[in-house]
């Protein structure tokens, strides 16, 4: 059901992955599974495993998102390694520490091994401790006018949801955050 600028109620069917089912021909087409992937990739970058599920999900065969994905990695438009090291980077600007970066890398279905040195070479473990003092001193601004023992808590909670160890969230939250 879609709803209108106006409350005009319409319903319209949808298809799984928005768009018709795909027939015989056109399934096992690795042309039109490039030209799937190619739109897919005009919106942002993306894993080999969020391409071949997306195509998958559109109806395209196995051997044609084979064909395809090898096909876009030959001419590097699918490069994990190189995703990876980007997303990390961009990640690691917003505060966040190796191991959250890390997981979200797997998530997108990055190899463990890839996501690993990718999270590791933006987020250097002999800088842990100061960027998370940097982090906390950026946030902690924000909590301004609350008692101490909330600002205490939500900036050690804030510092583990970014992933860093709780024992080091929370020394650096206490040492930002004296308790009269």
């Amino acid at each position: 059901m879609v709803v209108g600028r106006r409350g005009n109620v319409r319903t319209r069917r949808v298809q799984p992955g928005g768009a018709a089912p795909l027939e015989g021909d056109r399934a096992a087409s690795a042309d039109a599974a490039h030209a799937a992937a190619l739109r897919l990739l005009t919106t942002r970058a993306r894993t080999r495993a969020e391409l071949r599920e997306r195509l998958e999900q559109r109806g395209f065969e196995a051997p044609a998102v084979a064909d395809t994905l090898e096909r876009l990695e030959r001419v590097g438009l699918v490069d994990d390694a190189a995703l990876a090291s980007a997303v990390a980077e961009g990640r690691a600007e917003r505060g966040l520490d190796a191991p959250a970066i890390a997981a979200e890398l797997r998530d997108r279905g990055v190899d463990p091994a890839i996501a690993e040195r990718a999270a590791e070479a933006a987020v250097p473990s002999e800088s842990r401790a100061d960027r998370c003092h940097q982090v906390a001193e950026a946030r902690l601004a924000q909590l301004a006018g609350l008692p101490a023992p909330t600002r205490l808590r939500r900036l050690a909670a804030y510092l583990a949801r970014r992933g860093y160890p709780s024992d080091l969230a929370e020394s650096v939250a206490r040492d930002l955050v004296p308790l009269d």
